[in-house]
């Protein structure tokens, strides 16, 4: 009896504490300037037949059926208020416009898209004026059900990802209204490439710990390093490469080794080792700036849920640094290709 009396208090105490510090609520909030009009930019986004390019759930499945329907009265009567979606990978899903206030600069959407959230999301749009130019805030909130509370760190970083993505595409496709040539906002793009193998490679390699420093700077300062050792006589034999042995996104910790192929090696103070890279790998080719390039690991993750996939965390994650500052000044054409391991 006193048993049975202790376990039912020790499990009350669970669900109490399960109730009190997991409240399964996710939110992220992004946003940038753009050198556009409030009002032009503000006409455009209340047209939702506009959303279709530049919503981060569509590029998973370009060709999945889209269809508008009315569903409201009056101010946005005259155009849809309703973004449905059918797919093979992306599922049933869609997006609503809710009516608002005449020349109100804030779009509340109501989300449902099961095969990225198992709950209803709030995706709002604000624009703010800042002179000739406008802010662009983008949000995204949610509550997660109550037996998937536990996972409200993983919907954060989603949400987190899915809101940059969402940010970087539409300030992209805004851009034609921008009104300076200084400034360029462009966004990434992705090339899903299905699995693949990885060959072995001979080259000289260097560990590398990040934790409180940009990722970019380390990077920086490691392959630096290997080249100045190396030495003029000793060029690389192909793209420079990272392999991740732990990415750790919630506390910005991350460790591997960054390497340099190398063929014929000339004497120098370095040792050269042979990777091999085991397995199968699904692979994505990315074209944009190294400062966007983790969200090239959050599309990999997703296309790797949607086609129900497992990772292989027993192995590296790589990335090949195929065009970078070597080969181009211009950040946005940096081509990195990016494997993840798979069961």
């Amino acid at each position: 009896m006193v048993v049975m009396l202790l376990l039912v208090t020790f499990l009350s105490a669970l669900i109490f504490a399960y109730l009190i510090f997991l409240k399964g609520r996710f939110f992220s909030r992004q946003n940038a300037v753009i050198d556009a009009p409030i009002d032009i930019i503000s006409e455009d986004l209340s047209d939702l037949t506009n959303w279709q390019s530049w919503l981060p759930w569509l590029l998973y499945e370009p060709k999945a059926h889209i269809d508008y329907e009315y569903l409201n009265s009056g101010i946005h009567s005259i155009s849809p208020s309703c973004l449905a979606w059918q797919g093979t990978l992306i599922k049933d899903g869609y997006i609503t416009l809710e009516p608002s206030r005449s020349g109100a600069h804030y779009f509340h959407t109501l989300l449902e898209a099961p095969a990225f959230y198992p709950c209803d999301v709030h995706f709002n749009i604000d624009l703010t004026k800042q002179k000739d130019r406008t802010l662009v805030t983008i949000q995204i909130a949610g509550n997660l059900p109550f037996f998937q509370r536990w996972k409200q760190r993983a919907f954060n970083i989603r949400a987190d990802k899915d809101a940059e993505l969402a940010l970087l595409k539409v300030l992209s496709y805004l851009s034609k209204y921008n009104t300076t040539s200084d400034h360029e906002y462009n966004a990434p793009t992705f090339e899903w490439l299905a699995q693949t193998k990885l060959d072995h490679i001979d080259a000289v390699t260097r560990p590398f710990v990040v934790n409180n420093q940009p990722m970019s700077q380390k990077m920086d300062q490691g392959f630096h390093d290997l080249m100045t050792e190396l030495g003029p006589e000793n060029p690389p034999a192909g793209p420079s490469f990272a392999l991740y042995k732990k990415a750790d996104i919630i506390h910005h910790y991350f460790s591997g080794k960054l390497g340099i192929p190398i063929q014929n090696l000339a004497p120098c103070e370095l040792t050269p080792e042979r990777i091999i890279l085991r397995g199968n790998y699904l692979h994505l080719r990315y074209t944009g700036c190294y400062q966007n390039l983790s969200l090239a690991w959050h599309v990999l993750y997703t296309f790797m849920r949607l086609n129900n996939i497992r990772v292989n965390r027993r192995r590296y994650g790589v990335e090949f640094f195929e065009v970078g500052p070597l080969q181009t000044h211009i950040t946005k054409d940096y081509v990195t290709c990016v494997y993840l391991p798979i069961k």
